[in-house]
């Protein structure tokens, strides 16, 4: 049996370099709602796809872009359980800073609990057990499936998939869009 989770492509956002903590809002409202840059795929990851028993994807319409870029029209499951672990901010109207700053220390901040305005890492946490159990599921199904999923979700489903004896990358932090990861279940 096989997963692979696979980061979406890159969004065509291109919002305010710079701006305060309240306005990480409207950010991140635009990358989610940009379309993605269409490239050339890697051969790997087309291959990955045809290969595919099951292609699901995050609700998010950047997943479901880059699914159907990559398989054209799937028959699969876009599922709000895959969704990404969106950034929290603070309702600050200062000071002003590069919106990766922003990025970094929110995230980080998120890992140690900070959830003003999105979940909690515990419940994404939780999400993203019960998106493994999915995805175990399909493979056990199907044989394999491929995840068109979001960089931090990705990481903390293959957490649960490591931890129920799935064999793959560890660190996925830094993926760039479009990168596979795959997992195996040893003995099946």
């Amino acid at each position: 049996m096989q997963i692979t989770l696979v980061r979406h492509g890159e969004p065509d956002h291109n919002g305010a370099r710079w701006c305060t903590p309240r306005e990480m809002k409207t950010w991140i409202e635009g990358y989610n709602q940009a379309d993605i840059i269409e490239k050339p795929l890697p051969a790997a990851l087309q291959q990955l796809a045809d290969e595919a028993g099951a292609v699901v994807s995050s609700s998010l319409s950047r997943c479901q872009q880059s699914t159907h870029h990559l398989v054209g029209e799937p028959q699969c499951v876009n599922d709000r359980i895959f969704a990404e672990a969106h950034l929290p901010y603070p309702d600050l109207d200062f000071p002003r800073l590069p919106v990766r700053v922003w990025r970094t220390l929110f995230r980080g901040a998120w890992f140690l609990g900070f959830s003003r305005h999105t979940e909690s890492i515990g419940q994404s946490s939780e999400r993203a057990r019960q998106a493994a159990e999915r995805l175990i599921a399909l493979a056990q199904e199907h044989g394999s499936v491929l995840l068109m999923g979001h960089g931090i979700m990705n990481i903390l489903i293959a957490r649960h998939l490591r931890a129920q004896g799935w064999k793959g990358p560890q660190l996925l932090f830094l993926r760039d869009y479009w990168h596979p990861s795959t997992y195996r279940k040893p003995g099946d």
